[in-house]
């Protein structure tokens, strides 16, 4: 399964005084996590066969009038002869609603009022990776509170992407990140409101004689936020 859940805790790094009293900025961490698993592909079994490293997709040739083995979660196509499993886009909410008041609640302590926020960096860490098939790009997504999916419509703004990610690699790295979708996500905290979801989406193609998806990959995000407000 493909879903993000929040990671508890708040902690204050970094308070810098702007040159008056009453004006101030913190920095802290919020995290998420990233689990991907190969049940998250559901093939017929009859697209399954061992080999000497790993399981694989059978190139399995059509049957009469092109007609494939099926399956409610994937789609099989028949092309060029063979049983092929169709391109997946895979998009979803990440875990629940994240309220970034609560998150700082212990700058309450040290601010009047929370003026603004940012995001000023993402960094994601790969581990464990034990997934047999490769992942394309990882894009985030922000969104408000009423959004059920990636629909612009909705206020759903692209945020940056995780590289595409290997079979079996683990390690670490910097979120690519888009100005115009963190300048978004400020404005609305700014002018409409400071709960916020988070979304996912990503795409998978997999072909005949290649790994059959197995086993799990985690990836852990985490982003750097920067409050900006008056000291009591």
């Amino acid at each position: 399964m493909l879903r993000f859940t929040s990671l508890t805790g708040f902690l204050l790094c970094l308070l810098t005084l702007f040159g008056c009293e009453s004006a101030a900025s913190a920095t802290f961490p919020v995290g998420v996590e990233l689990e991907f698993s190969g049940s998250d592909f559901p093939l017929p079994p009859e697209l399954r066969e061992e080999s000497a490293s790993g399981p694989r997709i059978v190139e399995l040739p059509c049957g009469p009038a092109g007609m494939c083995p099926s399956t409610d979660g994937v789609p099989i196509l028949c092309e060029a002869d063979l049983c092929n499993p169709a391109p997946q886009t895979i998009e979803l909410p990440v875990g629940d609603v994240v309220d970034l008041d609560a998150l700082a609640g212990d700058a309450d302590r040290l601010f009047r009022e929370i003026d603004t926020i940012e995001i000023i960096s993402v960094e994601f860490l790969v581990q464990p990776n034990t997934l047999t098939v490769p992942t394309s790009e990882i894009e985030l997504f922000w969104g408000p509170v009423g959004a059920v999916d990636i629909d612009e419509s909705m206020g759903v703004t692209f945020m940056g992407t995780v590289p595409a990610i290997a079979s079996g690699e683990t390690g670490e790295g910097s979120v690519a990140l888009d100005s115009a979708g963190l300048a978004a996500f400020t404005q609305h905290f700014e002018t409409v409101a400071h709960r916020f979801r988070f979304f996912a989406r990503t795409e998978v193609d997999l072909e005949p004689g290649g790994a059959f998806p197995d086993g799990n990959l985690g990836v852990a995000v985490r982003m750097s936020v920067r409050i900006s407000g008056s000291l009591f």
